[in-house]
């Protein structure tokens, strides 16, 4: 097997995250609300679809999305009207960018709210050959290592659904070629490797939980996107170096 390629990453500044903590904690809160008023109400008007993705996102009731949507929007004060994010929603729903940074925001903690709600036991023989989440069918976040031996699952921020997958190889793209993969670590996230595949150049988090302790994935993504960041530099600087090879 040909060796795993390590690499120190620098991380520039200091990015504080409190306020942000404190922005993200509030929204959480209202969600999880918002489950206990009505999560039974809308789960009871939800069908699994029979393969996976059992519930996709675009498939959500527009109501559940907008109901939820503008309780967040309340909480940090942003005033739209239902006709707008209506229009909004559809937008989104047809690959449309969501230009509001807050809106964004909300919306994304919104659909992540709801599709917490779709933690069924649904079990499929084939879930270690999915990249894209068998509950809601968006992309994986992480891979994690789970102790004590290390068992790699990949997990879903949006959803919240972990599913085995393979030891290595890329989320994004699946190679298994260990000389493709590159795995970027800073001393200031311990535990945590940015893995680049050099297949598809495309890169994603690996979280090692045998040496750090998780409660909220979602926040880990936020906390740790200096290390986005710095794999895009990288990502550059390697770009520039093999041209100049070539």
């Amino acid at each position: 097997m040909d060796k795993i390629k390590q690499h120190k990453m620098e991380i520039v500044g200091d990015i504080t995250m409190e306020k942000a903590y404190l922005t993200y904690s509030l929204l959480r809160e209202e969600v999880k609300h918002w489950q206990d008023e009505r999560g039974t109400f809308w789960m009871e008007r939800f069908s699994p679809a029979g393969t996976p993705p059992y519930y996709q996102l675009v498939d959500i009731p527009d109501m559940t999305v907008l109901e939820l949507w503008k309780r967040l929007n309340r909480v940090m004060g942003v005033v739209v009207s239902e006709s707008v994010l209506g229009k909004t929603w559809n937008g989104f729903k047809a690959n449309e960018p969501v230009k509001d940074p807050e809106l964004l925001s909300c919306l994304q903690i919104a659909l992540s709210g709801i599709a917490h709600l779709f933690k069924a036991p649904l079990q499929d023989e084939n879930e270690e050959e999915c990249t894209g989440c068998p509950i809601c069918g968006e992309a994986a976040a992480f891979s994690v290592l789970t102790p004590p031996n290390g068992k790699r699952y990949l997990h879903c921020t949006v959803c919240g659904h972990e599913w085995p997958t393979t030891r290595v190889g890329c989320v994004r793209c699946g190679s298994d070629e260990a000389s493709e993969q590159n795995y970027l670590n800073s001393g200031e996230f311990q535990g945590i490797d940015v893995v680049v595949c050099e297949a598809c150049g495309e890169y994603f988090k690996e979280l090692d939980l045998r040496v750090l302790s998780v409660e909220d994935f979602v926040w880990e993504d936020v906390r740790t996107l200096p290390l986005n960041y710095a794999a895009e530099q990288w990502l550059s600087d390697h770009a520039s170096q093999t041209r100049k090879v070539q």
